[in-house]
């Protein structure tokens, strides 16, 4: 695992006032979940279904799907490790920037490595010596989509390679067009999804793959038992029963992340990577992003993410997720303070 992810919240839970460096919906788990959570704790004292077949079954309604085409997984994460141990010792091609575990996933593995930066990634690119490619759709750090059309392009030109198209943050990106219903016309097209991003439940750790059958079963061979808890269970449950009412309303949240970023944009020294999603990535024309993080910690309480160590990008990168607007025009107003700062010392 990658130590630096957004979200080391753990590490300065005293002082931050505002997390942007978590991409997880600001408004944080519903009222009604917790108390559903609250009611179902006694029932810790019992082992959970070994396969959550009951939550299976949910989304796999939830998207027309048959459940044999579902495996829950204790977050996405768990899913890639899975796809990687099944998958031990081929070729696998790596988008970046990219989500980090991909890439640990398959170095646990044995994987041998290709890479390709997403600005050259296009439906066209030979990949059939490629067993494996992960894509990560809407992107982390930047927020960017690959449409629809172009993954149908991709896994059409490339038949014998597999595609890992994550779609984590779809819920939290506008006219985002999933690619799952097409699971069942495409025998290489593995989707995986996470519960916890739009309902804000990480700590729960809830996700889960969509496959053909195939590889469904195959990948319940290595699957660790009981790896999806009890209370993870449940709170799928009470999400799928009523989903379209406990997600965030996409319009909201992307008019508030556009909304900052023109802010951001607007101070000299700051450059902003248009996003449609609720994160997106800036970086500063000189000076170290994990400079600007102190200060904005030190001096306000705001945590950012400084995006550095993420393949393809350098010192200068961080990323930030919308947050409360009061603490938005904090952050803006918080950063234009740094820029002073620095042209003033300089400038000495």
């Amino acid at each position: 695992m990658l130590f630096g992810h957004g979200s080391d919240i753990y590490k300065y839970q005293e002082t931050v006032i505002a997390d942007f460096s978590s991409n997880v919906w600001y408004k944080g788990m519903q009222e009604s979940l917790i108390r559903h959570l609250q009611d179902k704790v006694i029932n810790i004292v019992h082992y959970p279904a070994p396969d959550a077949g009951k939550l299976s079954k949910k989304i796999a309604d939830l998207h027309s799907l048959n459940h044999q085409n579902i495996l829950v997984t204790n977050g996405a994460t768990e899913a890639f490790y899975l796809l990687a141990q099944l998958h031990a010792g081929l070729n696998s091609y790596v988008v970046y920037p990219g989500f980090a575990e991909y890439e640990d996933a398959c170095k646990i593995y044995n994987h041998k490595l290709h890479y390709v930066c997403n600005a050259e990634f296009h439906a066209e690119i030979p990949l059939k010596q490629y067993a494996l490619v992960w894509i990560g759709n809407p992107n982390n750090p930047d927020g960017k989509v690959i449409s629809k059309e172009n993954i149908w392009d991709l896994c059409k030109n490339n038949p014998d390679t597999i595609f890992i198209v994550d779609e984590a943050y779809a819920e939290l990106c506008w006219k985002f067009d999933s690619v799952i219903h097409l699971v069942n016309k495409l025998n290489n097209l593995i989707v995986v999804r996470s519960l916890t991003k739009a309902f804000a439940i990480p700590g729960i750790r809830l996700g889960y793959l969509v496959a053909p059958v195939r590889i469904i079963e195959k990948a319940k061979t290595v699957k660790m038992p009981w790896s999806v808890n009890m209370l993870a269970i449940e709170a799928g449950i009470f999400i799928l029963a009523d989903y379209y009412n406990l997600l965030p309303e996409k319009n909201m949240v992307v008019k508030e992340s556009k909304t900052l970023q023109k802010e951001l944009a607007c101070i000299p020294g700051i450059k902003i990577y248009p996003s449609d999603c609720n994160y997106f990535l800036g970086s500063i024309e000189s000076g170290k992003a994990c400079n600007l993080k102190q200060f904005l910690l030190e001096s306000y309480g705001l945590l950012i993410r400084d995006a550095s160590n993420f393949r393809g990008l350098n010192e200068s990168y961080f990323r930030i997720a919308v947050q409360k607007p009061e603490f938005n025009i904090l952050l803006v107003n918080a950063i234009k303070q740094w820029i002073n700062n620095k042209n003033h010392s300089e400038n000495e």
